[in-house]
This record gives C-alpha cells, sequence and structure tokens, in this order.
C-alpha cells in the first residue's frame, strides 16, 4: 500500500508515494539536507540545483562503484562454494578409500 509522505530537503517541501514509512523516508530526506548543506558550504555560490545534481553525481558514482564491489563479492563467493564443493568431493573420496582399506 503506497504512503503519502511530505518532506522537506533543503527548505523545497515534496510530497512522495512510497511504500516506506515516514520515519524512513523523512530520515532520508534529512541526510540528503545535510550533504547538499555541506556542498553548498564548500561552494557558497553554488545553488541549490548545482548542489543537488553534485550530490546525484557523487551519489550515482558511490552506487556504480558499489554495484561493481557487490560484482566483485558474488564472483568471488562463487569461486569459493565451488572450491568447498571440490574439498567436500575430495574428502568423499578420501572416507571411502580409507573405508575400503580396513
Amino acid at each position: 500500500m503506497k504512503n503519502k509522505c511530505s518532506i522537506n530537503i533543503s527548505g523545497i517541501q515534496l510530497t512522495v508515494h512510497t511504500d516506506y514509512e515516514d520515519a524512513f523516508v523523512g530520515a532520508l530526506a534529512e541526510n540528503v539536507t545535510e550533504q547538499m548543506n555541506a556542498i553548498l558550504q564548500a561552494s557558497p555560490r553554488s545553488s541549490k540545483l548545482d548542489a543537488a545534481l553534485l550530490l546525484l553525481l557523487d551519489l550515482t558514482d558511490q552506487n556504480a562503484r558499489m554495484e561493481a564491489e557487490n560484482g566483485r563479492l558474488k564472483r568471488e563467493l562463487e569461486t569459493l562454494r565451488l572450491d568447498l564443493e571440490i574439498q567436500r568431493i575430495e574428502n568423499e573420496k578420501l572416507t571411502a578409500d580409507d573405508n575400503g582399506q580396513a
């Protein structure tokens, strides 16, 4: 069920329809406001639009890096699963050989 949530980002009032709780969306809005304010303090000549676009660019970069890291970790996990399966099979063979010799 969609939740209608009013938020304020850097002085701009917005209403969003979301599946998330008001508190979560509000926390996201506060985080965005804090990051935009940091950009505006570092670059006083920047407009709110400039700050929003710079923040968007930075978050897009972070997302791309995290997606790449996630892909790398998934491949590493799959390699480790295959290594574990190989070790399990080798262990079964050794156990079978030991049982056959007894």
